[in-house]
């Protein structure tokens, strides 16, 4: 009489092995379906945080934009500079890199502006992929918004409007940005106020 011997047989392995590869690649496909997820989210998260903080920094500083004959306002579609009154008066220079696609801020003292000598340029944020400045003048007794301020103006204007889209690649979308700053310095041209 022959002993017969607990075990597997060959197709009874070969159907755990199946099992086994089948749930394994169920939890890898649910893992990396949740971590794209997250990485997404984050991308749009840090995006959205950049263009806050860029857009929060330039309005505040517009605010305490003044007119100075030193430091004159002007403005581009793409760069904007202007005299800040703030612990004392600086040039502010905000300007977009197309090739580095990011927006730089250039802050010189006075006496540094007065002595031609290079301010201080830091990088704010990266991955913008266009920039637009409009600034507003009156023409026949209505406010109008222009894409360039002449130094030519020696005034400052009511105010700018700041469009961006923010960009930073990878798998978040990209985000369009806009908000108009009212300069309390700011006057239209033939010296009127506008009241909001």
């Amino acid at each position: 009489m022959r002993k017969s011997r607990a075990g597997f047989t060959f197709i009874e392995l070969l159907i755990a092995m199946l099992i086994f590869s089948l749930v394994s690649i169920s939890i890898y496909l649910s893992f990396n379906v949740g971590i794209h997820a997250w990485q997404k989210g984050e991308g749009s998260y840090r995006s959205r945080q950049e263009a806050r903080y860029l857009l929060g920094m330039l309005s505040r500083e517009l605010r305490n934009a003044v007119n100075s004959k030193v430091i004159v306002f002007s403005g581009r579609a793409d760069s904007l500079s202007f005299c800040k009154a703030a612990n004392g008066l600086f040039r502010v220079t905000y300007e977009f890199d197309e090739g580095e696609k990011a927006v730089y801020r250039v802050l010189q003292t006075y006496k540094d502006n007065a002595s031609k000598v290079a301010g201080v340029r830091s990088r704010l944020a990266s991955g913008i992929s266009g920039i637009d400045f409009r600034y507003s003048f009156k023409k026949a007794g209505k406010l109008e918004w222009g894409d360039s301020w002449e130094e030519a103006k020696k005034a400052v204007p009511f105010g700018v409007k700041v469009s961006f889209t923010y960009n930073p690649g990878g798998s978040a979308e990209p985000l369009t940005v806009s908000r108009t700053v009212l300069i309390p310095s700011g006057m239209l041209k033939d010296e009127e106020v506008l009241t909001p």
